[in-house]
């Protein structure tokens, strides 16, 4: 079965459309209700919820059910291998068929449409149908707790998400500190670490503002039955959202916060295969836009989602933190994205991307001291960063800053036309165009700036002069600028550091028989390191010269070619060939010769390598 055919996804008992014409790829039945022995496979678990939710419509009922099955649905079939470059591999389309209490609202095109837009760009996928069917209903009991509070006058209450990391909370104590409002306050705890992080801090908030904080918790996942295959769970805004938009109309309220920094919100792809479902959007301007429209569908009127960080970067959040009255509560917010690992009693991993910006952010901000108690299990400043994806992390963090940092407005709307295509007209302002890629880039160029502040207060607490900086830390990373090195040039460094004694050792007792011998063995010698390279190098598609005629190395950016100076091929022969295949290999192609010479037949290995690397596109490493 193609993989463009969709997933059929059948929830509350739905049947197959009788007008599908299109065979699906898979078919999955979803159900939170147990159906006679059929056990339930989606769990859906909302405590806390308030006194009157019996009194939400039948319409916000079916949201919640479509936002929770949307989301199983995500975890359960997988984008592909995280090693496949092209944007294809990543894609998916879900043809969702969901039986309804609100019949006649949802079978309206415009609900169905405006829903299906918001899921492709949020999840990157590439498409999504929805069909609807009458005939559901559910005592109301099924789908909630009835753990339960009451909010005597909700005239100033304010929704808000709250996940425990530092911009959620920096918005949640901004609002404490600067209005009188009561704020309820909804998370999502899908694992027990995060239910600790998230209940401690709003316990301690609760203390220090009486009577204003509400916390309302939800659980909704798979059940023990249910493979989960997929952990990327892009579309788990759509659930989050809708659940602080049941809450929200719970007391009458039309619209919510969502707390988080513009450079995160926005995220500009970092390398050329971040992108479109490797790159989060949960926030996005052009997300929450989407979002915002098919809420004021639901409500048959305007409904905001406010996003009152999008123009800070998060050492600006991080600053407001420091200089507020609870500058003590940093290092019990949590950022990490890998807190499943084993971390001892760290509540972060140290090296994955969220460890990454907060710990520029610190130092940024001149709040390391406070952010550096112990919570991260890591040491990637001063120590050996021994995973050499969190190494490619670094760098691509480092290096997209320096470019924002150094970076004219007319070169950064050049350089990202197409990104800020998807942006600008989304933005929940009435400036001109002009002026809000203005804002951008001012945004950017802040968060450079302050990257680049964060590095010297990182060498100026940790560069001790009196010891050798460690090669692969933060510091020397930092030092040797790897952040400006081209990623095809730093591939080539890795290459030329691992070819030469591997071959050398390779060929020691048994010569290659000739030239495709040695094509075939090195480009197997690449195939056996082809993971840790792409972890380091996940950017930069790289093949031996033997797999040119497979159409899969059309997009390659080095190829490896050897030749084998020995008996009737001279020097100068390999040189004729060499130039031959500047020619064979497409212009925007790097190509790395390995050039074997146990005979020692090369007199000038300087002058055999200039002649060939004054040229470009080409690196030479002679082998014996």
């Amino acid at each position: 079965m193609s993989t463009d055919a969709p997933v059929m996804v059948l929830c509350n008992e739905a049947a197959i459309p009788r007008e599908c014409s299109i065979k699906p790829r898979k078919n999955i039945v979803l159900d939170y209700l147990q159906r006679g022995e059929e056990p339930a496979n989606v769990w859906i678990g909302l405590p806390d919820f308030v006194r009157d939710v019996y009194h939400l419509s039948d319409r916000v009922l079916d949201l919640l059910e479509i936002a929770a099955y949307v989301y199983c649905a995500d975890r359960m079939i997988s984008r592909g291998s995280t090693r496949a470059v092209e944007y294809q591999a990543w894609d998916r389309s879900f043809h969702f068929v969901v039986k309804v209490r609100d019949y006649d609202f949802w079978s309206r095109s415009d609900v169905s449409t405006c829903l299906a837009q918001a899921l492709k760009f949020m999840t990157g996928d590439r498409h999504y149908e929805f069909s609807f069917q009458p005939g559901h209903s559910t005592p109301k009991t099924n789908l909630f707790d009835d753990e339960q509070f009451r909010l005597d006058d909700s005239s100033n209450l304010s929704v808000a998400l709250f996940s425990g990391g530092l911009d959620s909370l920096a918005g949640i104590t901004q609002r404490l500190e600067d209005t009188r409002d009561q704020l309820c306050l909804v998370s999502h705890q899908p694992q027990p670490g995060t239910a600790r992080t998230q209940n401690r801090l709003v316990t301690t908030l609760k203390n220090l503002y009486p009577n204003r904080i509400f916390h309302y918790k939800f659980q909704s996942n798979l059940t023990q039955i249910a493979k989960r295959v997929e952990e990327t769970q892009r579309s788990r805004s759509f659930l989050y959202t809708s659940i602080a938009y049941a809450i929200g109309q719970a007391f009458g309220q039309d619209s919510f916060f969502v707390f988080e920094n513009g450079i995160t919100s926005i995220n500009f792809s970092r390398r050329q295969d971040l992108s479109n479902a490797r790159a989060s959007r949960t926030t996005h301007p052009q997300t929450i836009y989407h979002l915002r429209q098919f809420f004021s569908l639901l409500l048959e009127r305007p409904f905001r989602i406010d996003l009152p960080f999008l123009w800070k970067t998060k050492t600006d959040i991080m600053e407001m933190l420091k200089n507020s009255p609870h500058a003590n509560l940093i290092p019990s917010s949590v950022s990490c994205s890998k807190t499943s690992r084993n971390l001892g009693q760290s509540t972060h991993c140290g090296g994955c991307s969220q460890c990454i910006d907060r710990r520029f952010a610190a130092y940024g901000a001149k709040a390391d001291d406070v952010d550096e108690a112990g919570i991260y299990a890591k040491d990637i400043i001063a120590k050996s960063i021994v995973e050499r994806e969190t190494q490619t992390t670094a760098v691509d963090y480092v290096r997209q800053a320096q470019k924002f940092g150094t970076w004219n407005i007319d070169h950064f709307f050049t350089e990202l036309t197409t990104e800020l295509s998807d942006i600008v007209d989304y933005l929940p302002d009435d400036s001109s165009e002009t002026e809000r890629i203005e804002q951008i880039w001012t945004m950017c160029r802040r968060h450079g700036d302050q990257v680049s502040l964060a590095m010297k207060r990182m060498r100026e607490v940790h560069d001790d002069l009196y010891s050798a900086v460690e090669k692969s830390s933060l510091l020397g990373l930092i030092s040797d600028r790897e952040y400006l090195k081209d990623p095809v040039d730093r591939l080539i460094e890795t290459l030329c550091k691992l070819l030469p004694p591997t071959v050398g050792m390779m060929f020691s007792a048994n010569k290659p028989k000739d030239e495709s011998d040695l094509n075939l063995k090195i480009s197997a010698l690449l195939d056996s390191h082809r993971i840790e390279l792409e972890r380091e190098h996940p950017a930069v598609p790289f093949a031996g010269g033997h797999a040119v005629p497979d159409h899969g190395s059309e997009d390659c950016a080095v190829f490896v070619e050897s030749k084998y100076i020995r008996g009737g091929t001279s020097p100068s022969r390999a040189s004729e060939g060499m130039a031959a295949d500047l020619t064979k290999y497409p212009q925007d192609t790097h190509i790395l010769f390995v050039v074997y010479d146990p005979k020692r037949s090369i007199k000038d290995d300087r002058r055999f390598k200039n002649d060939f690397e004054s040229r470009g596109r080409c690196t030479v490493i002679i082998i014996r």
